[in-house]
């Protein structure tokens, strides 16, 4: 199987919306309390395509199987001013469909795209950020990223949400070679300064 990445075009919208409530249902069914969150986020991450959002979509042939937002802005919250200066991409939204064919984990390809993806833009860092609560909502996908190869930069109380931790993690950005056998970014020019 080739997967393509490529930006997200208003058509992706309604297969962007099916894929998160599908993992909304799919986290609702393994028991995990930010279904709620992420069903209810279904419109309002599909709403964001065309919108000016830098929103891109995993696919197979026509099935849309993965999104993320990969902006070269850090947010403010969980990073310093001096981290912010650094060039990096920052990743936040990411969604998978669940229970695909298992070959190749979508949200690991999506990462290793923004690895490439950030290099061939001259940028030192991917990064994203996690929100856990008191009840360990999203411990799991903290875990998962660190698997993944991501390290935790730090992890430090919200500070307008009570009881909640924002955990920033980060890789250096680096050229992946051997994703060129399976996966391919289409329809995205990179800026002049980073051709």
């Amino acid at each position: 199987m080739y997967y393509a990445m490529r930006p997200a075009v208003p058509a992706d919208r309604d297969d962007v919306v099916a894929m998160v409530r599908a993992r909304a249902e799919w986290m609702r069914v393994h028991g995990h309390g930010r279904w709620v969150s992420w069903h209810g986020m279904a419109d309002v991450l599909g709403g964001q395509i065309g919108n000016g959002w830098p929103v891109w979509v995993l696919t197979a042939g026509r099935s849309v199987l993965g999104c993320t937002t990969a902006t070269e802005e850090t947010p403010e919250l969980g990073w310093t001013e001096q981290e912010r200066t650094e060039p990096a991409l920052w990743l936040q939204s990411t969604a998978t469909f669940p229970n695909h064919d298992g070959r190749h984990p979508v949200g690991t390809l999506i990462a290793f795209w923004a690895l490439d993806r950030a290099a061939r833009l001259g940028a030192a860092w991917v990064r994203r950020g996690v929100l856990t609560n008191g009840a360990g909502d999203n411990v799991g996908l903290v875990r998962y990223y660190r698997w993944q190869g991501w390290r935790v930069v730090r992890a430090c109380r919200h500070p307008r949400k009570e009881g909640v931790m924002v955990w920033s993690l980060a890789r250096p950005a680096e050229p992946q070679p051997e994703l060129s056998g399976i996966l391919r970014e289409v329809g995205a020019m990179l800026p002049n300064h980073a051709r």
